[in-house]
């Protein structure tokens, strides 16, 4: 018998839909509804919406793992968190159930928390992804970039404690919302630029006196407008991987595992290079499939 689920990562922004048969995504759609994108669509009806552009009947999908925001107070139903340490092997034992609007049993995957107040913390969508990352390594680093990077220590399959940093949202600020970006013309890619950006933020011992030297870069003559995106961009995650490296103790024996894809996990990957750490890589839609994989074997069992 053919062993067929439906795989989700719902977040803020757009959804993803997997059809996975026997361990293998077969199919897939993506749709442009995340949770802050719904337009008064009801979210059954957003998922059946992608069943029928997939051309993939009810009847033939009975089980359905939804991972990411879907489960946050703003999305389908609220989902626990469930505090560090936690074995990310335990995930498929506190799923809360959804109805998708057809017989078929849901279950939106849960958060994991720092449950503070002291670095309080939170993640939707990344527990899952490391569980699908998880190797034969007793302990490890691992690091999500994201708009809200995301860098966690796990030892065997315990997430001890996790370490959130908004680069991303801050750069989108900066650059537009903030004097650093006012009139600047569009962006020209400008690899050097993004290295020297990394290295300054290597360098830096604080990263907040640092950000004007951005725009004072450009005034003195010494930063051309079409280069400070970049340059920005490698600022910002120069200084992120400076402070992570300090407060996770990386060292030449830490085993560093970077998980992600496109654009932003090529930027992350060049910094990692320009600092010295030695680290693996992982596709990121490769390990959420493969987080849910374990979540279903562990209940199909």
């Amino acid at each position: 018998m053919v062993s067929r689920y439906l795989a989700a990562d719902w977040g803020s922004t757009n959804l993803r839909l997997w059809l996975v048969e026997d361990g293998v995504a077969v199919k897939s759609a993506a749709s442009p509804f995340g949770i802050t994108r719904m337009q008064n669509q009801s979210f059954p009806a957003v998922l059946q919406g992608l069943l029928q552009q997939m051309q993939i009947a009810q009847a033939d999908v009975s089980r359905v793992y939804i991972a990411g925001m879907a489960g946050s107070n703003v999305g389908w139903q609220q989902a626990n968190y469930l505090p560090c340490p936690v074995s990310l092997n335990t995930l498929g034992t506190s799923l809360t159930a959804v109805d998708p609007g057809w017989p078929a049993q849901a279950g939106i995957i849960p958060g994991v928390c720092v449950p503070g107040p002291a670095g309080a913390d939170v993640m939707r969508g990344e527990e899952t992804q490391l569980l699908g990352a998880l190797q034969d390594t007793a302990s490890a680093l691992f690091i999500l970039p994201g708009t809200h990077s995301k860098w966690a220590r796990v030892h065997h399959d315990v997430i001890h404690s996790f370490t959130t940093v908004m680069t991303g949202e801050l750069f989108d600020v900066l650059r537009h919302h903030s004097l650093l970006g006012r009139g600047l013309p569009a962006a020209t890619p400008h690899p050097e630029s993004f290295d020297h950006g990394v290295l300054a933020g290597l360098a830096a011992s604080d990263t907040m006196t640092e950000l004007f030297s951005v725009r004072a870069r450009n005034i003195l003559g010494h930063l051309p407008a079409q280069q400070v995106d970049d340059y920005l961009s490698g600022l910002l995650i120069g200084s992120e991987v400076r402070d992570m490296r300090q407060r996770f103790e990386v060292s030449t024996d830490t085993p560093v595992t970077l998980v992600g894809s496109g654009s932003l996990f090529t930027r992350y990957d060049r910094a990692l290079h320009l600092a010295g750490i030695a680290f693996t890589t992982q596709d990121a839609d490769t390990a959420i499939l493969n987080g849910i994989r374990k979540i279903h074997d562990s209940l199909d069992t």
